[in-house]
């Protein structure tokens, strides 16, 4: 066969493999677009939602977010302000329905947003590249059961990756561009982190320890100066804005006296676990990593191995520390952010590896169909995957519009409704705090409650208590009258 007959064979090879990968993209859209739509109209309907979101619509109200050991009103945020400010704009709306949804919508892009902002950064002269391996993560994001959950519940935790997630962006752009403003832009990301959730502090060494094994020890200096510059700048505005004592109670001193739920036995059950939720990406991991080192041995570039080092470093300090945070009381396996990390380096492989094999010239029809088509129908069979893991969920394709009906019915009745795990209700209808089950709960917990007195001097005379079932404990009723304690749960003491 001639050069040009083989030229036009391979040609048609090439166009048929972009037509069937172009149908399986299409068939993996469309299932996205299904997941993403009902997971913004299950969200209103989660328990722990509302409660939240709850910050955000006080401090779009002018009401506090944090309170002192003395007072009785606890709205139960142990974290930094980050995440209240960063959902303000759907705290200002009266409808809770709205606000849910559209929060959902804009905790998913909070998810999904870094993860191709990273993958831009490495491959930005790659657009096709940036567009199919996003797809990728988000695919992978839904078929595990622990980041799967990121999508349906509210936290701080999608917040506090995204901070750092951009901080590696900086970091990154600084070694490899020369870009100026790379060092302020990364610490001032690092503060935000650490402002979203106390334990993005791990961050700071893992970034020490890349660069100067990244043979730019002379920028740690600078590093640690604009670190001390932006985190000790937003320390200040913070401190100023809600109260110093206020901060220190509910972001040190509570967690330092929060005792331990379990030790090396659930340590194991822990890791069993992450490993279990994790198979479908070791899967997916193995497979791309045996086509990519069948075609090719010089997979990784200088940039993307770089970055790839940075997020290994981020992942292995953070691992640890995560691990320890699950073992609190109240602690679960979305506080690993280690997992995506992880998750953004292998991207970053794949992305490597399409690019490199869409740039080389002698490429054979086999091996174009192979590597390109890849991430189509992997990503096709994980989302199957991940409607099933869905599917075991509440699936609704309406929003779940009960929070207008209790809003309605509170602002009809103001202060005589009470609603001790759902404070946004109220929140809207009285322009009030009322203490929170939970926050209660955690208190008497860490030996830090509050006088019995502010307890109930800050519950409503009068008011009907409503509980959303399943509630997670009872604890408020400790509180009350004589009748209705015998309920509670855990019990206090008298």
């Amino acid at each position: 066969m001639s050069a040009a007959a083989d030229l036009r064979a391979n040609d048609c090879g090439r166009g048929a493999s972009r037509r069937t990968e172009l149908f399986f993209w299409s068939v993996v859209g469309v299932g996205l677009v299904g997941l993403i739509w009902s997971m913004a109209c299950a969200v209103p309907g989660v328990p722990w939602n509302p409660a939240r979101l709850a910050p955000s619509f006080a401090l779009a109200r002018g009401l506090p977010i944090y309170a002192v050991r003395e007072t009785g009103a606890h709205l139960g945020w142990i974290y930094g302000p980050v995440f209240p400010l960063w959902y303000l704009p759907f705290g200002l709306l009266d409808n809770p329905t709205l606000a849910l949804v559209l929060s959902a919508g804009w905790n998913a892009l909070t998810i999904i947003v870094p993860v191709g902002f990273v993958l831009w950064a490495v491959f930005r002269a790659q657009a096709g590249v940036v567009v199919r391996v996003t797809f990728c993560g988000i695919l992978l994001l839904f078929a595990n059961p622990t980041t799967l959950a990121g999508f349906y519940f509210l936290h701080v935790d999608a917040v506090c990756v995204a901070c750092v997630l951009a901080a590696c962006v900086a970091l990154h752009a600084r070694v490899w561009r020369a870009w100026r403003a790379g060092l302020p832009m990364a610490a001032i990301a690092v503060a935000l982190a650490i402002a979203t959730k106390q334990l993005a502090v791990i961050f700071v060494p893992a970034s020490i320890v890349w660069l100067w094994r990244e043979g730019h020890g002379r920028l740690v200096r600078a590093w640690l100066f604009w670190l001390v510059v932006c985190g000790g700048g937003l320390a200040v505005v913070f401190l100023f804005a809600f109260g110093t004592e206020e901060l220190v109670f509910n972001l040190y001193c509570f967690h330092a006296r929060n005792p331990w739920q379990g030790t090396w036995a659930l340590l194991g059950a822990r890791v069993l676990e992450m490993a279990a939720d994790s198979w479908v990406w070791v899967t997916v991991g193995v497979i791309v990593m045996l086509v990519v080192r069948s075609r090719q041995r010089a997979l990784l570039g200088p940039p993307a191995g770089s970055m790839i080092r940075l997020l290994g470093w981020a992942a292995l300090w953070q691992l640890p520390v995560g691990l320890i945070a699950t073992l609190k009381v109240g602690g679960g396996l979305n506080s690993v952010h280690a997992l995506s990390y992880a998750l953004v380096a292998g991207l970053i492989v794949l992305g490597e590896a399409l690019t490199k094999h869409d740039a080389e010239q002698r490429i054979g029809q086999g091996q174009f169909r192979t590597i390109w088509l890849l991430p189509g129908i992997v990503g096709l069979l994980v989302m199957i995957i991940g409607i099933r893991l869905v599917s075991q969920r509440n699936v609704v394709f309406l929003p779940d519009r009960g929070l207008e009906q209790l809003v309605a019915e509170s602002t009809a009745n103001p202060g005589k409704r009470y609603y001790p795990w759902n404070p946004l209700i109220t929140i809207l209808s009285d322009r009030k705090v009322y203490p929170f089950d939970d926050a209660l709960k955690c208190l008497w917990i860490a030996q830090l409650e509050p006088p019995v007195e502010a307890i109930r001097a800050a519950i409503p005379t009068g008011a009907v208590i409503f509980y959303q079932e399943p509630s997670q404990s009872k604890f408020v009723l400790n509180y009350l009258s004589p009748e209705l304690r015998p309920a509670a749960f855990p019990k206090r003491e008298p």
